[in-house]
This record gives structure tokens, sequence and C-alpha cells, in this order.
């Protein structure tokens, strides 16, 4: 608990807290960053960096993430269609930065950052992340600005696993490790 004379400020209540300073506090929190994939008939490949991504159940193996509902892959997925969770490698924030909007690349041309194959469902898949998995939508839920989207998963690689993550805290992607840009 802070001193008296702490110059924190504790702001309680729904209508006090301001989504800037939200969005700030949150920028604290250190999160893992993958790769969200998916190619829709009318719009196409697209993806997208996320850091809420994490597992929910061992059995049926299935993952939870949370994706903005009005970005591409959002509207995209919000079909049911088949989608892969990459997990990038030190060296690969380059492929994060891309996927995280932080470059121009848009849209289909994101992919043209790393090597990308098929997967068994048709997802895309990162050549030489940590870790890839590919997933069919078992559940959307709709809540305030994203969705929660919970995946099946249906095959998993680990190709680099030993390899350092790429981490994303503070608005900036950190990569930990010799093998890091």
């Amino acid at each position: 608990m802070p001193a008296a004379d702490s110059p924190t400020t504790w702001v309680h209540g729904r209508d006090a807290i301001n989504p800037r300073a939200f969005k700030q506090a949150m920028r604290a929190v250190a999160g893992s960053v993958a790769i969200l994939a998916s190619e829709h008939g009318e719009i196409g490949l697209c993806g997208i960096t996320a850091t809420a991504v994490c597992s929910f159940s061992a059995e049926p193996p299935s993952l939870l993430a949370c994706v903005n509902r009005g970005s591409t892959f959002g509207l995209a997925i919000r079909e049911g269609l088949p989608f892969s969770v990459n997990l990038p490698a030190g060296d690969q924030e380059n492929v994060a930065r891309a996927f995280g909007g932080i470059t121009t690349a848009k849209g289909v041309a994101r992919f043209s950052a790393g090597s990308w194959v098929r997967g068994e469902t048709g997802a895309p898949l990162l050549v030489g992340a940590r870790a890839n998995f590919e997933c069919r939508v078992a559940e959307i839920i709709v809540r305030a600005s994203h969705v929660i989207v919970i995946g099946i998963v249906s095959g998993v690689a680990l190709d680099r696993a030993d390899r350092s993550p790429v981490f994303y805290a503070h608005g900036r992607f950190l990569t930990v490790g010799e093998d890091a840009n």
C-alpha cells in the first residue's frame, strides 16, 4: 500500500477510469508475442500481432486469443475460418513488426515479412517460428471492442522452441538472448 504522501493516485469506479490511462498502464505488462494468421475468401490472407494469447485447455488442446473486432483479422475470424498462432523467434522481430502495423505493410503485403507455408488446415504458418499452432474456431465471444476466440488446436509444430521469444512492453518489441536482432 502506498504511503499517504505517495504520488500514486488511486482511482476507483467504473466511470472514473480514463481509457488512455488504462492503455498506458497496460503497456507496462510484458507480453509474449504471437502472430495470428488466416485466409478469408474475399479478404485474402490476413494476420495480426497479438499479446493476448494463452492456453485455454489441455483436453481438448485449445487456445484463447483476444482480437480487436474491427481489425481485418477480427472480421475474417468471425466466419469460423481455420487460423494459426505462430510464436516468432527473436530473429523474427521484423515479422512481428509487420503484422503489428508498425511498418507500412498492409493486408497480404505483411506476408512478405518472413517465410510462410500452408498447414494441413490451409492456415498460413510462419517458417522458423519457435512454435506454430493450427486451430479451428470453437467459439467466439464478442465483448466491447474485441472478440475472444477459442480455437481447438488441430496441429502443433515445434521448430525452434529453444530460441528466444519476442516480447512486447512499453510500446516496443523486446528480445532476450543471443539469437535476437
